[in-house]
């Protein structure tokens, strides 16, 4: 079961248009059957992309060396809601949910076009 609700998921998704997604986490050690249902539930998250003064923060002279920050910021900057219990729990649920976090601070596709 998700720890919000459909109209959470709206309100954010209004509140922060075109940034907000939905992580799902799997434990470590969860199996999938041939029809790809796990083993275990989920940690869920509602996260959205992480903003510019993020990446100013975490690319700043204080958080140089100190990966472990780094994480703590990202993910307080962009959980919005989720199975934070789990996540405090669990390493393999926390380490999937910064993973996946970090992934989406890479840099867009760009297209430059002669004119």
């Amino acid at each position: 079961m998700k720890p919000y609700t459909q109209t959470e998921l709206e309100d954010f998704k209004a509140k922060y248009p075109r940034v907000v997604r939905e992580i799902e986490v799997y434990p470590s050690g969860t199996t999938f059957d041939k029809d790809g249902t796990p083993s275990e539930e989920p940690a869920c998250f509602l996260v959205k992309k992480p903003s510019k003064s993020l990446l100013s923060l975490i690319t700043s002279k204080e958080y140089k060396d100190a990966p472990e920050k780094i994480n703590e910021a990202v993910v307080k900057n962009c959980v919005l809601v989720g199975d934070t219990e789990l996540m405090e729990n669990d390493a393999s649920i926390y380490m999937g949910l910064v993973t996946e976090l970090s992934t989406m601070i890479e840099t867009a596709k760009v297209a430059l076009k002669k004119v």
